[in-house]
C-alpha cells in the first residue's frame, strides 16, 4: 500500500534474523492493510508498536563488534560499569532518583491520558455530541443542563441535514430485574430509543437491538447482567418484568460490558417508543416546554456544530415560544469532552446515572504540573550530579586527549555514559511501574488496565522526557571539555568549580518545587478535615436509608415506620422525600409571601413528624409537625436561611405561597436550624419542608438510625420491605458513606499530591546528598587547613551549612506567592474553606531545613572531623 510507512519496515528489517524476516514482515504488513481499512492513522501507530514488540531476543540477528563504532562503544561500556563499582553510592543515588521521578510522572501520564479520553473509544466519537440546554430566568440566572425540551431530538433529526442521527434517553428512578424467582435491583440503564445503538459503540453479541419487536418497549442487557438473571441460558427471547414499573419486556439484544472508559457503564438499555408514551405524560412528553430527554446527536462527516448552531435562530422561532426561548437555548457538547467539561451542569433528575463521575479538568491540568514539577527535580538532581561527576573526571579526559582524543570523541563518550544512566533508571521505573500499578489503582480510584502505560501516545512523552534530559545532562561537561586546552585538563578537578551558579538555581527550584508541593498537601489535608468534621446541622452517624420504590411502600409508609421501629436496636424511624448528601435530584420549590412577588427558590423536603429527631435536627422557633394529616397537609417548616431570605421577623403562623407544579398556600408552624443539605463546595440555601403527605411531592426514603447490630438492623429492613413490599428488592444505603461520596474525588487527588510530595523530597534528598559529597570533596583541602589554623568543627559545619540556608531562603521568598496564588483558586472552589496561613508556609520551610541540614550534616560533620594530615594530603 502507498501508504505503508517506511520507517517502521526498515527498522524491522535491521535488527530482524533473515530466516524469520519475511514471515514477520508479511503477518506485519497484511494486519496494517486490515486496519488502514478503518483508519490509517490508527494503522500507523499499530505498526509502530507491532514492530516494536516483535524485538525480541528470538527474533534479533547477531551484530558483530569488528568494526571500530561498535568496538569503541564496547569500551565505553566496560570504562562506565567499571566507574559505576567504583563510585557506587554516587551512581545508585543518581540512577534511583531519576527512577522515582520517571515513576511519578508516568502514573500522573497515565492518570491524566485516562481522564481526557473517556468515551473517546467510540469509533464515531469525532461525530458524537450531547446536546446541552443553557436556562436563563428572568433575574438573568443561568444553570446549564443536560437534559432537554423532549421534542428536540427528532426535530434536529428533521430541519438540519447536518444531523445524520438522533437518539433520546431518559432515567426513570430506581429499578430492579425480575426473572423468575432471580431478582435484583439495577439503577445502571436507561429508556433509549433504537438509534442509540447507531451513534454510541455496542459490541452486540446476540440479538439485534434494531429489529422490530412487538409493544412499547424491548430491553438490551450487558453480558453480565444476562449471566446475572439467566446464567448459562440463552437470554435473546425471554420475558422479564422491572417491577412495579414494566412487566414482560422481551430481551432482543445482548452486548458486551461497556468498556471502563465510558463515562456512562450502562447495564441495561429499553428500547423504547416514545412515541407510545404513557397517556397521562403525553402532554409533558409533547410539550417544547419540557425538560427531561437527553438528546445525543450524530453529525455527518465534514460537519460542525457551528453549521447547526449558526442556523439556530429559525429553529428556535419555529418550535418555541417567545416566553420561553431563554429557558431552551440549547448547544453541543462532543461526547470527549463530556467527562471534563460537565461540572458546570445542574442536575434535572432524569438524566442517566454517569457510572463514572465527572472529572475536573482544573484538576487535571494541576496534577499534571505537579508530576512535571516532580520531573523537574529529578531531571535537575541527573543532570546536575552527572556534570559534576563527569567535570571531576578532568584528569581521565586531558589523558585521553593527550592520546589523540578529540573533542568529538569526548563528547561521544559522555552522552554514551548518560545514555546508559538513563536506561537504566527508565528499566527501574518501569518495573516499579507494573510492581506498583495496584496501589497507584486504589490512590487514584482508577480501573486502568497497566497496558495502558504503554500505549503508543504515553510511550511518545516517555521518548521525549528521555531525550531532553539525555542531551542536557551531557552537553554541559560536553561543552567544558571541548573547550580546554590539552595542559589544562591534566591537572585534577580543574572544572569542579565551574557551573557553580547554575548548579545552586538548580538547588533553588529544587527547594522552590518542595516548598510549593509541601505546603499543597498540608493545605490540601486541612480543607478535607475541615469540612468532613464541620458541624453540618445534623447527625449522620448510624443512620440507614431505605429507598421507596413502588407505590405500594408508600401507601403503606405508616405500618412500614411502625414495623421498622420495632426492632430493639432501632431508635428510630422516619419518611422523607429526600435525605441531606442526596445523591438523586433534590427539588425546589417557590416560596413567596405575595403571589405578585417573585418566588425564592428554596429546597423542598417533604418528611413526617419523626424526621427531625432521626436526624437530630433543632428548631429555633415554633413547633414540629403532628403528626395529624388532617393537621399537617399546608403547614410548613422553614430553614433560618429561607426566613432571612423571604424577609420575615417574625416566621410562625405567616402564610407562604408555596410553588412547584401547583401553587398552594401554607403556614408556616416552625423553623429549623440551618443545616447542610449538600457538599460544602456549595453555599448553604434556603429549605422548605411540607409534611409528607403534602399535595405537591410524595416520599422517596425510609430512614432508620440504629443504636447496635448493624447486621441485624439491616437485616431487619429487608425482612420489613419483603413484607410489605414483597416485589421490590430493599435497597439499602449508610448516609454517611453517601455523604462522603462528595469528597472522594478530592481525598483521591490529596493522596496522588501527598506521595508525589514525599517522592520530591527524597528526590532533593538524594541530589542534595550528591552534591554534599561534591562540596565535601571541593573543601577538603580547605578544611584541613583550617583546622590546622585552629577552625572548631562548628566553625567548620557553618561555613557548609550557611550556603545551603541562602539558597533555602531564596527558594522561600520565591515558592511563597507562587503557592499561595494556586491554592487560593483551589480554595475558591469551597464554599466553606480554611484560610491560609503563615505558618503553613513557616511548617514547610522548617521541614525542607530540617532534611537538608540532616543530610549535609552527616556528610561534612565526617569531614570536620577528619585529621587534617589526611585532609592536606588530599589530591
Amino acid at each position: 500500500m502507498d501508504t505503508l510507512p517506511k520507517l517502521p519496515i526498515r527498522l524491522l528489517r535491521w535488527f530482524c534474523k533473515v530466516e524469520y524476516l519475511e514471515e514477520i514482515e508479511g503477518d506485519l504488513v497484511e494486519l496494517y492493510e486490515l486496519r488502514a481499512a478503518t483508519s490509517v492513522k490508527k494503522a500507523r501507530r499499530r505498526l509502530f508498536w507491532d514492530v516494536i514488540c516483535s524485538f525480541r531476543p528470538t527474533n534479533i540477528k547477531s551484530f558483530p563488534l569488528t568494526n571500530p563504532v561498535m568496538n569503541t562503544l564496547y569500551n565505553y561500556t566496560k570504562v562506565y560499569f567499571r566507574r559505576f563499582r567504583k563510585d557506587l553510592a554516587h551512581y545508585a543515588v543518581n540512577t534511583l532518583g531519576l527512577a522515582l521521578g520517571f515513576v511519578v510522572l508516568f502514573f500522573i501520564l497515565l492518570y491524566v491520558s485516562d481522564e481526557q479520553n473517556l468515551d473517546a473509544h467510540h469509533s464515531k466519537s469525532s461525530r458524537i455530541y450531547r446536546v446541552l440546554e443553557k436556562r436563563t430566568s428572568d433575574e438573568g440566572q443561568v444553570q446549564h443542563f443536560s437534559s432537554t425540551a423532549n421534542p428536540l431530538g427528532p426535530a434536529l433529526k428533521a430541519e438540519f441535514p447536518e444531523v445524520e442521527e438522533a437518539a433520546r434517553m431518559i432515567y426513570l428512578g430506581s429499578g430492579a430485574l425480575k426473572y423468575g424467582e432471580n431478582q435484583f435491583s439495577d439503577r445502571n440503564y436507561a429508556f433509549a430509543e433504537k438509534s442509540i445503538f447507531q451513534i454510541l459503540d455496542f459490541n452486540v453479541v446476540a440479538g439485534d437491538p434494531l429489529q422490530s419487536f412487538g409493544g412499547e418497549v424491548a430491553i438490551a442487557l450487558n453480558q453480565s447482567t444476562a449471566r446475572k438473571l439467566f446464567g448459562d441460558q440463552d437470554p435473546v427471547g425471554k420475558l422479564v418484568d422491572m417491577p412495579g414499573k414494566l412487566s414482560d419486556v422481551e430481551v432482543i439484544a445482548v452486548y458486551e460490558d461497556l468498556p471502563y472508559t465510558s463515562t456512562y457503564q450502562f447495564n441495561t438499555i429499553y428500547i423504547f417508543r416514545f412515541e407510545k408514551f404513557p397517556q397521562n405524560f403525553s402532554g409533558w412528553f409533547a410539550s417544547w416546554d419540557s425538560r427531561g430527554m437527553t438528546t445525543w446527536v450524530l453529525m455527518k462527516e465534514n460537519t460542525r456544530p457551528a453549521d447547526v448552531l449558526a442556523k439556530k435562530a429559525p429553529f428556535m422561532e419555529k418550535y418555541f415560544a417567545e416566553d420561553v426561548r431563554g429557558y431552551h437555548d440549547f448547544y453541543f457538547q462532543s461526547i470527549t469532552d463530556m467527562h471534563l467539561g460537565s461540572s458546570h451542569l445542574d442536575h434535572y433528575g432524569t438524566e442517566p446515572l454517569p457510572t463514572i463521575a465527572y472529572g475536573d479538568r482544573s484538576f487535571v491540568s494541576i496534577i499534571l504540573l505537579i508530576g512535571v514539577f516532580v520531573m523537574v527535580i529529578a531531571g535537575l538532581n541527573y543532570i546536575n550530579l552527572s556534570s559534576v561527576q563527569s567535570l571531576k573526571r578532568s584528569l581521565e579526559a586531558g589523558i585521553r586527549k593527550v592520546n589523540g582524543a578529540n573533542a568529538t570523541q569526548l563528547k561521544v563518550q559522555l552522552f554514551y555514559e548518560s545514555f546508559i544512566t538513563l536506561l537504566i533508571a527508565y528499566g527501574i521505573s518501569l518495573a516499579l511501574v507494573v510492581a506498583l500499578h495496584p496501589f497507584f489503582l486504589e490512590l487514584a480510584q482508577k480501573s486502568i488496565p497497566v497496558a495502558d502505560a504503554f500505549r503508543m501516545e504515553i510511550l511518545g512523552y516517555h521518548a521525549v522526557i528521555f531525550v531532553a534530559i539525555w542531551v542536557i545532562s551531557a552537553i554541559i561537561p560536553a561543552l567544558y571539555y571541548a573547550s580546554a586546552n590539552r595542559s589544562l585538563v591534566l591537572v585534577k578537578n580543574v572544572f569542579v568549580g565551574k557551573g557553580e551558579v547554575l548548579r545552586r538555581s538548580f538547588v533553588v527550584v529544587q527547594y522552590g518545587i518542595s516548598i510549593c508541593l509541601i505546603v499543597g498537601s498540608i493545605v490540601l489535608y486541612r480543607q478535607l478535615e475541615f469540612v468532613q468534621s464541620k458541624d453540618l446541622g445534623f447527625s449522620r452517624d448510624q443512620l440507614l436509608t431505605l429507598d421507596i420504590n413502588s407505590g405500594a411502600a408508600r401507601a403503606k409508609a405508616t405500618q412500614i415506620i411502625a414495623a421498622l421501629k420495632s426492632s430493639a436496636n432501632v431508635v428510630n424511624a422516619s419518611t422523607s422525600s429526600r435525605v441531606p448528601g442526596e445523591w438523586k435530584y433534590i427539588p425546589s420549590a417557590g416560596l413567596s409571601v405575595d403571589r405578585t412577588h417573585e418566588p425564592v427558590m428554596a429546597t423542598h423536603y417533604a418528611a413526617d413528624q419523626n424526621w427531625l429527631d432521626t436526624y437530630g435536627m433543632t428548631l429555633s422557633k415554633g413547633r414540629n409537625f403532628s403528626g395529624s394529616d388532617a393537621a399537617d397537609t399546608l403547614k410548613v417548616l422553614l430553614n433560618e436561611k429561607a426566613v432571612e431570605m423571604l424577609g420575615l421577623e417574625n416566621p410562625v403562623g405567616q402564610t407562604l405561597w408555596v410553588s412547584e407544579d401547583t401553587v398552594s398556600k401554607m403556614t408556616v408552624i416552625g423553623v429549623v436550624k440551618n443545616f447542610h443539605f449538600e457538599s460544602l463546595h456549595k453555599p448553604l440555601g434556603p429549605v422548605v419542608i411540607t409534611s409528607c403527605n403534602n399535595p405537591v411531592l410524595g416520599i422517596d426514603y425510609f430512614t432508620v438510625k440504629y443504636s447496635q447490630n448493624t447486621a441485624e438492623v439491616i437485616a431487619h429492613m429487608e425482612e420489613v420491605q419483603k413484607q410489605f413490599d414483597p416485589e421490590t428488592p430493599a435497597e439499602v444505603n449508610f448516609l454517611d458513606e453517601r455523604w462522603e461520596r462528595y469528597y472522594k474525588a478530592d481525598q483521591a487527588r490529596s493522596s496522588l499530591i501527598l506521595v508525589a510530595t514525599i517522592i520530591s523530597i527524597i528526590i532533593s534528598t538524594f541530589g542534595l546528598f550528591g552534591l554534599v559529597n561534591f562540596t565535601a570533596e571541593r573543601k577538603t583541602k580547605e578544611i584541613g587547613i583550617r583546622k590546622v589554623m585552629g577552625a572548631t568543627v562548628a566553625e567548620i559545619m557553618s561555613i557548609v551549612l550557611k550556603d545551603y540556608l541562602v539558597l533555602l531562603l531564596v527558594a522561600l521568598l520565591l515558592a511563597t506567592p507562587l503557592a499561595w496564588w494556586m491554592l487560593e483558586r483551589w480554595l475558591a472552589d469551597f464554599a466553606y474553606r480554611i484560610d491560609l496561613s503563615i505558618f503553613t508556609f513557616a511548617f514547610a520551610f522548617v521541614a525542607v531545613l530540617l532534611v537538608s541540614f540532616v543530610t549535609v550534616f552527616a556528610r561534612v560533620f565526617r569531614l570536620a572531623r577528619l585529621n587534617p594530615v589526611v585532609s592536606l594530603r588530599y589530591e
